[in-house]
């Protein structure tokens, strides 16, 4: 049985304990973040790296906070996606900044443990993953 946790937390990450993240983030259903290169005809890297794109779904109707977050052009929220392992330890921690809502979709559902879900798609001007940052150059928003 797959027992790891992910969650979201918006804003300052300073503690990353299971009990924190469970009263002061939400859990996930699901989580992918993905970086991209183009290539030439021959597979080979031709371009800078891309990223900073975050696609979560919340296995819930969406709170305040996270609604407005979408319906506020312009907001910028920083955080962090931690997945814990069965055990509640951290393993992996994605620490975001300037992260925009562009994408928001609620599905009503019959079946399952929950009726409704909710997906998100962010896309942030910098990503952390370890001691690696993706730094995106924004011209709307200083870098």
């Amino acid at each position: 049985m797959f027992g790891h946790k992910c969650f979201l937390r918006i804003g300052q990450l300073n503690d990353a304990s299971l009990a924190t993240l469970t009263n002061d983030g939400y859990e996930l259903m699901t989580c992918s973040y993905s970086f991209a290169q183009g290539t030439d005809q021959n597979g080979q890297a031709q371009t800078e790296v891309v990223g900073g794109i975050i696609d979560i779904v919340y296995p819930n109707i969406p709170t305040k906070e996270l609604t407005e977050w979408m319906k506020v052009s312009g907001r910028y929220l920083s955080g962090a996606i931690v997945i814990c392992d069965a055990d509640g330890i951290p393993i992996e921690k994605v620490h975001f900044e300037d992260a925009a809502c562009v994408g928001m979709e609620i599905n009503f559902t019959e079946t399952g443990s929950t009726y409704a879900t909710t997906s998100f798609t962010l896309s942030a001007r910098k990503l952390a993953i370890g001691t690696a940052d993706k730094i995106n150059r924004w011209v709307n928003l200083k870098n």
